[in-house]
């Protein structure tokens, strides 16, 4: 079964990427750039994978985190607490684990 929504929930990503990237130029804060720039390469591997284009993705006054969370709970990902997490946690060779180091990014960012 595949989630029929992913162009809105790329858009959201999309979305938290620029206003991230934005932040963190501002305050010139490396860390968050960082995160920005993990954000981007993954919402462009989705956009790749789902023919959207980004530059066609109009800049909202606020985010629609709703698609961020249906496609959370649509792919049961179980978010990581950053306060908790150890180093094999993570296994940078699955996509998987990937995704969820990035979409827990987004949700503590955007949670704040």
């Amino acid at each position: 079964m595949s989630y029929d929504k992913m162009d809105d929930f790329i858009k959201t990503i999309y979305n938290v990427f620029n206003s991230v990237n934005v932040k963190a130029d501002t305050k010139r804060d490396k860390r968050l750039k960082y995160i920005a720039v993990l954000i981007l390469g993954y919402v462009t591997k989705l956009a790749k994978e789902h023919t959207v284009n980004l530059k066609e993705i109009d800049d909202p006054d606020s985010i629609n985190l709703i698609p961020f969370f249906e496609y959370v709970n649509f792919k049961d990902i179980k978010l990581l607490e950053f306060d908790n997490i150890k180093f094999e946690d993570i296994d940078v060779s699955k996509s998987e684990d990937i995704e969820r180091f990035v979409l827990s990014h987004v949700y503590y960012i955007t949670q704040k």
